[in-house]
C-alpha cells in the first residue's frame, strides 16, 4: 500500500511514522526529522541491527549510514524487520516506471543497440566495392565484408557528376543495407 507524501501515517503514539517510498531513482525516506532523498546507487547494504533497527549502509562510514527504527515506520508496513529489509531490497530492484533518461540496465542495452546500428551505418564505412566504368557515374557499394554481390544486402551511393557539378544519391532513397549490388544500374536513386 503506497502512501502519498500528503496522507503520512502515523505511529501508535501519534507522531508521523517513517515512510520509505520507492522514489524513482532515489529512495524517499520521510520521518519527523524531516525529508532525505537516497540514490538508490549509493546504497551498499540493507541490514537488521540490534533486532529491530534497519541499517542503510550509503558506503560513507558509519556516522553517514541511515538507521530507521522499525516499529517507527509506517510505510511499508511488514510483519517483521527482516521482511522490512526484503521490501527495501525489493524497491532497489524495482525499475518498473522510471522516468525515460534514468540510467538502468535497459536504458544502456538500448543506447548500445543504437550505437551499434549507427556504427553500421554506411557513412561510417568505406565502400566495398566502387563502380567506375562510366566517367559521369560512380556507384560506391556499402556492406559487411565477405557477402555476394548478388544478395540484398547493400547501400549503394551513386554520385553523378553533370558539368562539374556533383549530386549524392542513395539507392532507393535511403542508406539501409537492402538493396542487391548487380542491380545497381537499374536502382532508383534520390
Amino acid at each position: 500500500m503506497t502512501k502519498t507524501i500528503n496522507q503520512k501515517t502515523k505511529n501508535k503514539m501519534g507522531t508521523i511514522a517513517t515512510e520509505i517510498i520507492n522514489n524513482g531513482a532515489s529512495l524517499k525516506i520521510i520521518s519527523a526529522d524531516g525529508t532525505r532523498n537516497i540514490l538508490k546507487n549509493q546504497i551498499r547494504e540493507v541490514s537488521v541491527i540490534n533486532g529491530t533497527v534497519i541499517k542503510i549502509d550509503i558506503g560513507q562510514g558509519a556516522l553517514d549510514n541511515i538507521f530507521i527504527n522499525f516499529p517507527d515506520v509506517g510505510n511499508p508496513q511488514t510483519p517483521s524487520p527482516d521482511a522490512l529489509v526484503d521490501a527495501i531490497n525489493t524497491m532497489l530492484l524495482n525499475t518498473i516506471n522510471l522516468p525515460l533518461g534514468i540510467a538502468t540496465e535497459a536504458n544502456q542495452q538500448k543506447q548500445i543497440s543504437d550505437l551499434d546500428s549507427i556504427k553500421s551505418s554506411a557513412l561510417f564505412q568505406s565502400p566495398q566495392i566502387s563502380d567506375e566504368t562510366n566517367p559521369n557515374t560512380i556507384y560506391r557499394g556499402f556492406a559487411l565484408p565477405g557477402v555476394k554481390t548478388s544478395d540484398a544486402v547493400w547501400a549503394i551511393r551513386k554520385i553523378t557528376n553533370s558539368k562539374g557539378v556533383y549530386s549524392y544519391q542513395w539507392a532507393a532513397g535511403n542508406q539501409n543495407f537492402i538493396n542487391v549490388w548487380d542491380n545497381r544500374a537499374a536502382l532508383i536513386y534520390s
